[in-house]
């Protein structure tokens, strides 16, 4: 079972792009794309719990960031969309 879908807002059946747009408040532009997840909901961590966690993603954005300091934006860019177009291509 998935549990998240990415389609082109001109590939969506009118009924979809409806609601979709409904849920947005506003329509959806020809060359936009749409995510969709869904999960379990569960309570948000509170107190020093919360204040770890982001302390831990905060140290991650940081490793992540020194990883591609030396690497162009080209680059960056280039290696998010290979990543996207292969997801795509798994999820067809």
């Amino acid at each position: 079972m998935e549990n998240i879908a990415i389609q082109k807002a001109n590939e969506l059946s009118s009924d979809a792009r409806r609601a979709v747009e409904q849920v947005l408040g506003r329509a959806l532009e020809h060359d936009e794309e749409v995510s969709i997840m869904a999960f379990s909901a569960h309570e948000a961590p509170t107190g020093e719990a919360r204040q770890a966690l982001a302390r831990q993603l905060e140290d991650r954005i940081a490793r992540t960031a020194e990883r591609v300091r030396d690497v162009s934006t080209e680059e960056q860019e280039a290696a998010i969309d290979e990543a996207v177009n292969h997801v795509r291509s798994q999820q067809k």
